[in-house]
């Protein structure tokens, strides 16, 4: 940590321009408190790492917090000179007793307070969730920015994200939109993720942006948005073409009772209907692949004969037992107001808007076309050329 009273409650910070010569004659003189435990921590002036306050080895802080590598004090300490820059009310590790957490920086901007947690080691999804909600009930917006050694890529536009980096999806304050953020202690840069799209429980597809720390303001990182177009859309065609050819026998279990699910009802699980597999407003609460739990609803739509009326409760109602079947799986969401059901209700809209389904005008649906599957995956290629011109997503 970077921050540590002295036995007299003076508050000293290693960010605040100190030189050696003067912190080694402070630590002859004064005995160096945690603010959170009041344990005594030493004070480390290496020449390897960035300076910071340890606990002694014998003394285990009684509010648990994971190591800091020297990566991270340095982010943290880059980020606290960035927004005071931008002359920006910010502290550097305040103990916030209400809640008892430490946010690496705290903020207070135009009467709004945010907590700045910059993560650069995993932590467990529970311990995410439970600081995220702490803040938010505390009318604090906490914003996760990981350490850009924590950012996977794939290819050009699919990325690898862990549970609480999906966790960690912000809403644009205005836009149908959302956008995730890294940051390089080593190169001072953000890197940031906008509109991002699941594909997996791990897979995420989004244009990445790359920006120096010295061209990005606090209030740009808050709403991060990229004009939508229609370039994504070869993208995710080659996904599908991906998902088609992707069937194998040792695929693991969700993926074989898909498999199973669509040999019972002779359909060919490379042949999945072209109106399934495509991304909606919402679908991200949701990991399992869109083609996977799409299909799914589909074939449950079957049930209904052209013209016969159901409800969304009907729908929904069929997807909640694939959920508590572990069939499919949604996610922790905590900035998102809201439930998986908002992913199925987008999909019924898509339905519609390509003319699979129709709504009656007090809310129920009903079918006026069949499915036709695909016979090859060449057709079904060609098909899903076709079928995308006809999608919006924002």
């Amino acid at each position: 940590m970077l921050v540590a009273h002295t036995e007299d409650r003076q508050r000293i910070s290693l960010v605040s321009g100190w030189t050696k010569e003067q912190l080694e004659m402070l630590r002859q003189k004064h005995r160096f408190i945690c603010p959170l435990c009041k344990k005594s921590v030493r004070l480390k002036l290496g020449t390897k790492r960035r300076w910071h306050f340890a606990h002694m080895e014998e003394k285990e802080c009684s509010i648990k917090l994971e190591a800091e590598s020297d990566y991270h004090l340095q982010g943290k300490e880059q980020l606290f000179h960035w927004l005071i820059d931008q002359k920006i009310q910010t502290l550097l590790e305040p103990y916030l007793p209400s809640i008892k957490q430490r946010p690496d920086i705290f903020i207070h901007y135009e009467e709004r307070y945010y907590a700045i947690e910059y993560q650069c080691s995993p932590i467990p999804l529970s311990i995410f969730e439970k600081r995220t909600r702490s803040y938010l009930e505390k009318d604090i917006l906490p914003i996760w920015i990981y350490g850009g050694n924590r950012l996977t890529r794939k290819s050009s536009a699919l990325f690898s994200l862990s549970p609480i980096e999906w966790a960690a999806l912000q809403p644009h304050a205005s836009l149908q939109q959302n956008y995730l953020h890294y940051f390089c202690a080593n190169t001072q840069q953000f890197f940031s993720l906008t509109n991002v799209l699941s594909l997996s429980s791990q897979t995420a597809f989004s244009p990445l942006k790359t920006e120096r720390i010295t061209d990005v303001s606090f209030v740009s990182l808050l709403g991060k948005a990229l004009v939508y177009d229609d370039t994504w859309k070869a993208t995710w065609l080659t996904i599908k073409k991906k998902w088609r050819y992707n069937v194998t026998p040792y695929s693991g279990r969700l993926q074989q009772y898909f498999n199973q699910y669509c040999y019972q009802r002779k359909i060919s699980p490379f042949l999945y209907p072209i109106e399934a597999g495509w991304p909606t407003k919402h679908h991200q609460w949701l990991e399992t692949a869109p083609h996977i739990w799409q299909t799914y609803l589909l074939i449950h739509l079957t049930a209904y004969p052209i013209h016969t009326r159901f409800t969304f409760q009907d729908v929904f109602r069929f997807f909640k037992g694939l959920i508590e079947r572990k069939l499919c799986s949604c996610r922790t969401l905590p900035y998102y107001h809201g439930h998986y059901s908002y992913a199925v209700m987008s999909y019924l809209q898509l339905l519609i808007n390509t003319g699979f389904l129709k709504r009656t005008g007090n809310k129920e649906f009903f079918r006026v076309k069949e499915i036709q599957y695909p016979q090859s995956i060449d057709e079904a290629i060609v098909r899903d050329e076709a079928f995308i011109k006809s999608i919006k997503i924002n």
